[in-house]
């Protein structure tokens, strides 16, 4: 088959976060990729935030120019969400070593040649099949929803993380009126599930 990975530039510092995927908040990138898989029946690779913000290397000693090249190299290291798939793997980063990092995705070879689950951020093949089916199901309820005409002042709330929710920099608390605190049961609240949790709703909800 053939594979494909989508990479989106960003001015900031991204990564996927199956919590905000499952809550309909993150859908871009597997969007992207459910539309591509269906029209060209490619398999997906991965989806990945690149960030183009300019890294600057602090350092409390001399440092040769090729050390500095790593480092900025490391910091340029992309983050996401990949398939699981020590071939595939090795098709994104072909300079990927045993025992190692990859410099370039999340993913970490272990000395048995094979994926470290806790050290690579990937699912499996039936797990993005699921991803892909459960984005669908979410974008026929936001459409519906839009049609509908239902636009209730509902933001976000996450435990942990730099922002709780977008209403602490929203400009326009004075528009829309929401006087948002913790203990307000209006919030969309965000669980924190694990990985397998996730993917335990989504079975249950098929």
């Amino acid at each position: 088959g053939k594979y494909i990975r989508i990479i989106d530039y960003k001015s900031s510092i991204k990564d996927i976060d199956l919590n905000n995927v499952y809550a309909g908040l993150q859908l871009q990138l597997l969007t992207y990729m459910d539309a591509v898989c269906k029209a060209e029946d490619f398999l997906p690779a991965g989806i990945l935030y690149f960030s183009v913000l300019e890294q600057i290397i602090k350092s409390d000693k001399n440092m040769s120019e090729e050390e500095i090249e790593n480092k900025i190299r490391a910091k340029f290291k992309m983050k996401g969400l990949i398939l699981a798939d020590i071939k595939v793997v090795k098709m994104h980063d072909k300079n990927i070593q045993e025992g190692k990092a990859s410099d370039i995705i999340p993913a970490f070879i272990d000395k048995s040649g094979e994926l470290s689950p806790k050290k690579t951020n990937g699912v499996t093949q039936k797990q993005f099949s699921d991803l892909q089916k459960y984005i669908d199901k979410i974008l026929k309820q936001i459409v519906k929803e839009i049609y509908s005409g239902k636009v209730d002042i509902k933001p976000y709330y996450k435990k942990g993380g730099i922002t709780n929710t977008p209403c602490s920099y929203c400009k326009y608390g004075s528009v829309c009126g929401f006087n948002y605190g913790i203990c307000k049961k209006e919030y969309n609240f965000i669980p924190n599930y694990t990985k397998e949790e996730i993917f335990n709703k989504i079975k249950e909800e098929k």
